[in-house]
C-alpha cells in the first residue's frame, strides 16, 4: 500500500526546522510523498502575517529540489477554520488504497483531544509525532497514546530549535535569518518586505 505524509502549518514563514521533520519522517516511514498544506485560518493559532499567497509561495519556493516534497492549496481554497480532519477527508477521497500519515510537532499534538473530531483523524491517518524538545503530555493524552499505539508514533529525530515567531521577530529588529530558511526563501521574504516593521 502507498503512503504519503502531510504537514499542515501556518509556515509563517517556511524554515528548516519544518523542511528536515518532512524529510527525516520521509525516510523513517518510507512515505513516497509529503504534502505541504498551508493553514488559511487555523483554528489554534494566531492569523498568520504573511498572506495565504505569500505562505504559499514560500512554501513553493523552500520545496523547489526535493521531488518527495509537494505543496497542496486545498485549506486556502476552504472557506471558514482550516480543520484538519476536512483535510483528511478530502485527501482519502482523492487518494484510494493509500495510508496517511499526519506530521505534528510535540507543540501541536497536545492539545490534539481539543482538535476538530480527534477520533475521525485517528481513522483517516496514522501520527507521527516528532521531538519538539518537550515530553509532558497530560494524563489524556498519555491515555490516547497508550490505546492507540498501533497508530500514534514517536519520531525521536535531531531537532532544529527554530520558530516561525523567532524569524518573524529577527527580521523585524533587522537581524539575519540566514540558515535559518533557505536562500530562495530568505530573498523572497527581502523583496517582499514581508514581516518587516513599519516606520511610522
Amino acid at each position: 500500500m502507498k503512503r504519503i505524509g502531510v504537514l499542515g502549518g501556518t509556515f509563517d514563514p517556511i524554515h528548516y526546522g519544518h523542511l528536515w521533520f518532512a524529510e527525516y519522517a520521509r525516510e523513517k516511514f518510507q512515505l513516497g510523498k509529503v504534502f505541504f498544506i498551508p493553514n488559511k485560518l487555523p483554528p489554534h493559532r494566531e492569523i498568520p502575517e504573511a498572506t495565504s499567497k505569500q505562505r504559499y509561495e514560500m512554501v513553493m519556493l523552500a520545496i523547489l529540489n526535493n521531488p518527495y516534497f509537494e505543496v497542496l492549496p486545498i485549506e486556502l481554497e476552504r472557506k471558514g477554520f482550516s480543520y484538519t480532519v476536512d483535510t483528511l477527508r478530502d485527501l482519502s477521497s482523492l487518494f484510494h488504497n493509500t495510508e496517511i500519515y499526519l506530521l505534528l510537532g510535540q507543540d501541536a499534538f497536545k492539545y490534539f483531544l481539543t482538535w476538530k473530531d480527534p477520533f475521525d483523524i485517528l481513522k483517516l491517518s496514522k501520527i507521527v509525532v516528532g521531538n519538539r524538545g518537550e515530553n509532558y503530555f497530560s494524563e489524556e493524552i498519555n491515555r490516547l497514546v497508550e490505546k492507540f499505539e498501533d497508530r500514534i508514533f514517536f519520531l525521536e529525530f535531531p531537532y532544529f530549535p527554530i520558530s516561525a515567531r523567532e524569524i518573524r521577530d529577527r527580521i523585524k529588529k533587522g537581524l539575519s535569518i540566514k540558515y535559518l530558511v533557505p536562500e530562495l526563501v530568505e530573498s523572497y521574504i527581502i523583496k517582499n518586505r514581508i514581516y518587516v516593521k513599519e516606520e511610522k
